[in-house]
């Protein structure tokens, strides 16, 4: 087995190969789309369910989101892996709507294995960023919604000038939250398609995986380990030091 130090020396050469830099590749995708999700429709969620009247149907909306936290994710990926296959849900439907031609493997085609995974979760309204959504919209001092229906704000200006500008702490949060989240994690891939097919939508996250507990070179394991840590611990000192909190803002 690999030493620490040897690890350093030599983990650059290990990173040549192209099967490191083709799972790079495959989590930029992953966890951009899933960053840019988390940041726009738990968002909407929330406001849609902030902005209702009636507390009944406020507490309804609120239990329809957060109760499919409930719910392991190993069942959602299992759910979306019996859908996915080749005599699966979506291609029934394909084929009773006379769209032969749309039918693929879709988890067995290197060309269409990767947005299958992004698309898992639809409709992507994360119960724990719907929460921070919502905790931050209801810490707004109320007189700044009146005092913005006084001067005629539609809702489209109350959302940009009032309601983003005062979430700003938990955007930051759910960026932080949600890069750490998608950049490491491969139970999905893992389910779905244990990286293939080949190394389409292999990720560093899984790699690490297979490469210290399949095949045992917990050197080259510990080598990525140390990369995914430098990765994340960058961009959340960047996401800290540009984005700043409500009351810090100029």
């Amino acid at each position: 087995m690999l030493t620490g130090l040897s690890v350093w020396i030599i983990s650059p050469i290990y990173f040549m190969n192209q099967t490191f830099y083709a799972s790079l590749k495959n989590i930029v995708l992953f966890t951009g789309s899933f960053v840019v999700i988390q940041l726009t429709l738990p968002l909407l969620a929330a406001i849609g369910v902030f902005r209702l009247r009636q507390a009944g149907l406020q507490s309804f909306f609120k239990s329809m989101f957060v109760l499919p936290m409930v719910v392991p994710h190993i069942i959602v990926f299992l759910l979306w892996k019996w859908i996915y296959v080749g005599d699966g849900l979506l291609n029934r439907l394909l084929g009773a709507l006379g769209l032969e031609s749309w039918i693929h493997a879709w988890l067995g085609e290197s060309g269409t294995a990767l947005w299958p995974i992004v698309f898992i979760n639809f409709p992507w309204v994360s119960g724990i960023y719907f929460l921070i959504y919502l905790a931050g919209l209801l810490a707004v001092p109320q007189e700044l919604f009146e005092v913005g229906g006084m001067d005629g704000m539609n809702g489209l200006q109350r959302l940009w000038h009032i309601e983003l500008p005062l979430i700003r702490s938990q955007l930051r949060l759910v960026l932080i939250l949600a890069f750490i989240q998608q950049f490491q994690s491969f139970e999905n891939v893992l389910v779905l398609t244990n990286g293939g097919p080949g190394f389409s939508t292999l990720t560093p996250a899984l790699y690490l995986y297979k490469k210290g507990f399949e095949y045992n070179e917990l050197g080259y394991a510990s080598a990525i380990g140390v990369v995914v840590f430098v990765v994340l611990l960058l961009c959340t000192l960047a996401a800290n030091r540009f984005i700043k909190p409500a009351n810090q803002a100029e």
